[in-house]
């Protein structure tokens, strides 16, 4: 028991830490998403579509996604939003991040 119960609590918490490094990914693949789509529509502008990412992030992350930092390119035809943050951490000496990016047409009008 001294020796099996170490090495069970060791892989339990792996398996936790593996489960919020991928909720937090999936924060940041929404959260770029949702910063492409905003910046992506007619009219709108490539701030707007950063400043959507980065309320999404803090809305929906939590303490799940910290240290949330958004970038991003938009040209004439396509907009690009890249999500990064630290997840939580809940094995030691373990530092996680993740980055997600999304990327979308920019509607426009053509002939």
């Amino acid at each position: 028991m001294v020796l099996a119960l170490p090495i069970v609590l060791t892989v339990l918490f792996l398996a936790v830490q593996a489960g919020m490094w991928f909720f937090a990914r999936s924060i940041a693949l929404a959260a770029a998403q949702s910063g492409a789509r905003t910046s992506a529509m007619l009219g709108s502008s490539l701030q707007a579509g950063l400043s959507d990412a980065q309320s999404f992030a803090n809305g929906v992350g939590g303490t799940t996604l910290s240290g949330v930092s958004v970038t991003g390119d938009r040209t004439a035809t396509s907009t690009t939003v890249t999500v990064s943050g630290q997840t939580v951490r809940l094995v030691p000496f373990m530092s996680l991040t993740v980055s997600q990016t999304a990327t979308l047409p920019v509607e426009r009008y053509t002939r």
